[in-house]
């Protein structure tokens, strides 16, 4: 009987706050991981089709911690830019489940990394629909998780992903992105504000 109304329970607080997730199972990261994409920019009157492009999971370890970022090159020196190949524009690791960050552009800035610099940009737990805030300068972002769709790559259908939008305010301008996610894969489709749009060569 406790364990008919704890299931009751959760099935109400889902409903009643909406649906809960972990991040970390829809955005693992591993040292080594590489995955390739497919790039397009989308333009006003077509698809113009680009050249596949790496996304490769490295980590340093920085004060005893691993810390994770993306790279397009396998061997690359200090003076790669990790701020804007991949989602999610920085270096990052789980802590309990929590998703800590930090916007750091270049890969010789994360070797002399300050972990007191980092912070939790999503909790262990997070929420469809909640919006997670961000600053970095004068950009303000903003990240909802939308909840779950079936996406088409290549005439494949990935079912369940998990889509986010991310608004990047300015004094000037807006910029929104939005990136799907696969349980257990990672990010599969980012459509940039810029029309790059980046699909997963499964």
């Amino acid at each position: 009987m406790k364990v008919t109304y704890a299931l009751l329970f959760l099935l109400c607080s889902n409903y009643i706050f909406g649906q809960t997730l972990s991040l970390e199972q829809y955005f693992p990261l591993k040292n080594g991981v590489t995955k390739v994409f497919y790039v397009s920019h989308i333009t006003e009157t077509d698809t113009l089709q680009d050249k596949n492009d790496s996304s490769i999971c490295k980590s340093l370890l920085v004060k005893g911690k691993e810390i994770f970022y993306f790279d397009d090159e396998l061997n690359s020196d200090d003076t790669t830019i990790i701020s804007s190949e991949s989602f999610c524009n920085g270096a990052f690791y789980y802590d309990k489940g929590n998703f800590v960050f930090s916007a750091l552009n270049w890969k010789y800035e994360l070797k002399a990394a300050n972990l007191d610099y980092f912070e939790t940009l999503f909790p262990n737990i997070v929420n469809i629909d909640t919006v997670y805030k961000f600053q970095d300068g004068e950009e303000k972002r903003k990240y909802k998780f939308n909840g779950f769709e079936s996406i088409s790559i290549k005439n494949k259908v990935l079912n369940d992903c998990l889509k986010l939008t991310i608004i990047s305010d300015w004094k000037t301008a807006q910029y929104i992105d939005t990136v799907w996610f696969k349980k257990d894969i990672g990010v599969v489709k980012w459509l940039r504000s810029t029309g790059r749009l980046e699909e997963i060569k499964l």
